[in-house]
């Protein structure tokens, strides 16, 4: 079973959700949303803020893998294999219990988050 659901101003995407791969790629809730996880704090923000950020970059997560995986310019290497599926891994596990380790796993996910969307919008051959 799959469910989309509206949270605040951001769309999130089950894994298993046809629409994931057609959904528009939103450059500017996807960047805001990966530098709101990673501005600095002075602690860590509470339980239900890091579930909310959870199913932020989750969302956004699912949306950019599958685009990665189809870009025929970009060469299937383990490297990119391996981080797709520990992403994944990372998300089917959830946010550990403990707050900061909870912290340290959005922080991660947040960057590759970022990585991953500079990858899906890159063009080949586009100049810089």
């Amino acid at each position: 079973m799959s469910a989309t659901v509206q949270t605040d101003a951001f769309l999130v995407c089950e894994a298993d959700d046809a629409t994931a791969t057609t959904a528009p790629l939103d450059v500017t809730v996807i960047s805001e949303s990966v530098s709101i996880v990673l501005e600095a704090r002075a602690s860590e923000p509470p339980a239900a803020l890091r579930q909310l950020w959870f199913r932020w970059l989750a969302g956004h997560l699912h949306l950019l893998m599958p685009l990665i995986e189809v870009r025929p310019w970009l060469s299937r290497n383990e490297g990119l294999e391996l981080l797709l599926q520990s992403t994944r891994d990372d998300l089917d596990a959830g946010l550990p219990e403990q707050a900061a380790d909870a912290y340290v796993r959005l922080r991660e996910l947040a960057r590759i988050c970022r990585f991953l969307l500079g990858l899906a919008i890159d063009q080949p051959g586009a100049c810089r």
